[in-house]
This record gives C-alpha cells, structure tokens and sequence, in this order.
C-alpha cells in the first residue's frame, strides 16, 4: 500500500509540474544567445533568464533545477534559447552545457590567411589575430581541413590549437616512418603535401603529381611548380608570365632547388597520401589540359610539343 501511495504522489507532482510549464510557459517566440559566466550563481542564471524573457517565472526555474538536482552544475558557455521551450528544456540544456556551437567548413587547401578570413566571416575571432597566432607558431600547412563545431566564444587559439590537433591526430607514426624512405622529415612531407594539393583537382591524378615531383627530386631538378610561384605572388593568377617565375622568393622552385621553406597550404589526407605513395613511374613532367586535369610526359621535348597544342586552342 505505501508504494502505490508513493506512485500517487509521484505522479501528481508530475502532472502539477506539466500545469506549471504549460501556464508559466512564454506564449511568444523569442531567440536569445545568453552567456553564462564561470562561477555565476544560479539565482543570477534565473534572474538573467527572466529579464530575457525566456522564462516567466525565475523562481519556478529554481525550483526545477532543484528537482533535477543541477542547482550547482550550470555551465558557463553561450546557448541559444528559445522561449518557447520549456523551462525544463532550458535547464537541461544548461546542465548538460549545450553551448552555442558554430560550424565551420575549412576546404583542402586553403591557406592560412584564407582560414582567417572565413574565420572572421563566421564571427568566430579576428583574422589578424588569428594569423598573428598560426605566423608566429609556423603553422601553416597543420591547420587541418576539415568541418569542426566550435564553440560560440572560442578563441582564437582555441580555433588554432582545433585544428592542430586533429592534424597530428591524422598524422600518424607511422607516416612519419613512411617519410623516412624518402629521406623526408615530417615537415618535408606537408611541404610537398600542400604543393600537390594546390597542383591536383582529380584524385587520381595526385600519386602522378606526386610522382613527379618524387622524381625531380631524386634527379636534382628544379620543381617548377606554378602553384608555389603563386604562393610567392601572393595572388592567383590565371596565367603565369616569364617575368612571374622569375621572381625573388625562396617559395619560387623555378629557381630553387629542392623543397620551398615551407607548405603553401594546408593539405588534405587524400595529398598528404599521395606524398608518401607516389605512383610508380618514371614520368618527369605535366601541364594542365583544362577542366583539372593534366597531361603528363617522360620527356621534355613531348611536355614542349603538348605546351604548344595548348597554346594554339
């Protein structure tokens, strides 16, 4: 008899509860980002609330949060309420720290800077800051492509270290120790990486790319890769001039041997893979066809022959 006393009770606080949120509930919609501070109490998270008008009663919110047992484990963060959810809603939201998160997208290969300005676009820091961080570090080419959810109120260097870490999270041991083979340190891998990210569109094209340049490398000839002429630019240009690859830059390999002094990008897995699996073949050179895709050649005077068909469409 006392457990279906206690089962009574029970389920008449509930149903008492469910009166409280459908009266107390707002009965307009309103979306609100509300920052929960470190340390604030949550009598101020129920006065704030109310003063938002998210919820109508603050000491109804007590009360719950108390039930639920939570009155000591709000977290800090920035949410986004809705007044029209329930106060239980809200309060699970807040208990469980729910924050704000905002997507972001970084595509393979792109720079440093250009992470900085979708970065500032999305509201998520100042893009000279952020680069400021990645310049000083010598970070480009770890910020890792990929689509994170970031906190609302994350820093700038919360952004950065994100980024890093799910690098070297990618970057395993054992890439490293593939990179050796070829006499590579890692930071020789994302060198080459990012060049044949910026050089390939197809993906079966990027081990061709790779081998390339592999074997420009073993023979001790320049690179002449457009895309790091590009990088030393510091434009994108269409078409490169016979002035343009001469220009004084360490990133120009026109006129540099061996790797630039470092990445041009921020390379993706599928590039960083094809640095260290180079298709077997002896080819020496490529020239793009149109559309992101190349042809390629073991001699120079067959890469000059297909130069001159594409100079003449």
């Amino acid at each position: 008899m006392k457990v279906i006393k206690i089962g009574v009770i029970i389920l008449c606080l509930l149903s008492l509860v469910n009166l409280m949120v459908f009266f107390l509930s707002p009965r307009y919609s309103k979306t609100s980002l509300v920052t929960i501070e470190q340390g604030v109490t949550a009598q101020q998270v129920a006065e704030l609330l109310e003063q938002e008008g998210l919820i109508s009663s603050k000491n109804y919110f007590l009360f719950l949060l108390r039930l639920r047992g939570g009155h000591r484990k709000i977290k800090a963060g920035i949410y986004e309420i809705n007044s029209k959810e329930s106060t239980w809603r809200i309060i699970s939201k807040l208990v469980l720290g729910k924050s704000k998160k905002v997507k972001l997208t970084i595509p393979e290969g792109f720079t440093a800077r250009q992470i900085a300005q979708l970065i500032e676009q999305k509201g998520l820091g100042e893009k000279d800051r952020f680069l400021e961080i990645v310049e000083e570090r010598k970070l480009e080419g770890y910020l890792f492509p990929e689509t994170y959810f970031v906190d609302y109120d994350a820093t700038e260097e919360e952004v950065v270290d994100m980024m890093v870490d799910q690098f070297n999270k990618v970057f395993t041991k054992e890439m490293e120790e593939r990179g050796k083979k070829f006499k590579f340190t890692k930071r020789d891998t994302v060198i080459l990486a990012s060049i044949i990210e910026k050089e390939a569109v197809k993906d079966e094209e990027r081990p061709l790319i790779s081998a390339v340049f592999h074997n420009r490398l073993k023979k001790r000839w320049y690179l002449e890769s457009c895309a790091t002429v590009q990088y030393a630019l510091g434009e994108h240009k269409e078409k490169l001039t016979y002035k343009d690859v001469k220009v004084d830059s360490p990133y120009n390999t026109y006129i540099h041997f061996g790797l630039p002094p470092g990445p041009i990008c921020n390379p993706g897995l599928a590039a960083i893979k094809a640095t260290l699996y180079p298709a077997q073949t002896d080819l020496m050179f490529f020239v793009t066809k149109g559309e992101g895709t190349h042809r390629f050649s073991k001699y120079y005077q067959k890469h000059l022959e297909v130069q001159k068909k594409k100079s003449k469409r």
